[in-house]
């Protein structure tokens, strides 16, 4: 379900401030507690819009009504007091949390330091160089990881396409085709379960080569992705994004020593 803040938070990154869809999507972040009981009506009353603009909203962010905006809502008191255990990690109750923040990073490091297999990296960056077509997507940390990989790679001329809307990425995603290489940057592994459920998005034949790169080794059972690119993780508020960002950084310097 958190999938619609994460919707929300994109929306209001891409879109242009003066739009119905920021001024929609900034107003339910801000009152999302507050409005499992809000009609259609009274959403663009309090917005400003019209209702046809609210439709067209939910429609834009990939739901198919304004009630099942509704139900997203509902559900967000739960997802919220899920969410917030992110913060943790080992020694959050020391008193020198700065220290001990900065050692589990170190440490986390180390992990994927001991994890990580460079003949996987190799590979992706030979399929980077042979795909005209290459895209890279995450959310949230691990988005911005992804348009840290089409910046650097953008240096030796390589362009990687990417979005910040999630719901523009999960539509490039469908209609890509054998000739996409596409590239997931997930540390829990959940990106296309957040995306199709548990649905299969892939049933043709013509599909695109996926890499997904982890630390979930269950995802090794996703039949549509071709590759997995494994690190270890801690799995705690230490470990992320920090192993993403090494492992693009990684990539773009092989890429760099790949031309030359």
């Amino acid at each position: 379900m958190f999938n619609l803040i994460i919707i929300l938070l994109s929306t209001v990154n891409s879109e242009p401030i003066d739009s119905n869809n920021y001024k929609i999507a900034k107003f339910l972040l801000n009152n999302i507690t507050n409005l499992e009981k809000c009609t259609i009506c009274g959403l663009a009353k309090k917005c400003y819009v019209s209702v046809s603009s609210i439709s067209r909203f939910c429609r834009d962010i990939g739901l198919e009504d304004f009630n099942e905006l509704r139900c997203q809502i509902a559900k967000y008191s739960e997802a919220s007091s899920h969410a917030k255990q992110k913060f943790y990690f080992n020694g959050i109750e020391s008193e020198d949390i700065t220290a001990v923040y900065i050692n589990e990073v170190i440490v986390n490091l180390e992990r994927v330091k001991n994890s990580i297999k460079a003949e996987e990296i190799e590979e992706l960056v030979h399929d980077i160089y042979n795909f005209k077509k290459v895209s890279a997507f995450g959310y949230l940390q691990s988005q911005h990881v992804a348009l840290n990989l089409q910046t650097d790679l953008f240096t030796n001329n390589k362009f990687v396409n990417t979005a910040m809307r999630f719901a523009d990425q999960v539509d490039y995603i469908n209609n890509a085709n054998e000739e996409d290489l596409i590239i997931i940057f997930s540390e829990s592994g959940s990106y296309f379960k957040r995306a199709y459920e548990d649905r299969n998005p892939f049933r043709r034949k013509n599909k695109p080569k996926i890499y997904l790169i982890t630390s979930n080794p269950k995802v090794r059972e996703l039949s549509y992705v071709d590759k997995v690119i494994m690190y270890e993780s801690g799995n705690d508020y230490s470990s992320h994004p920090y192993p993403l960002s090494v492992i693009v950084s990684l990539i773009c310097i092989s890429y760099s020593k790949f031309l030359a």
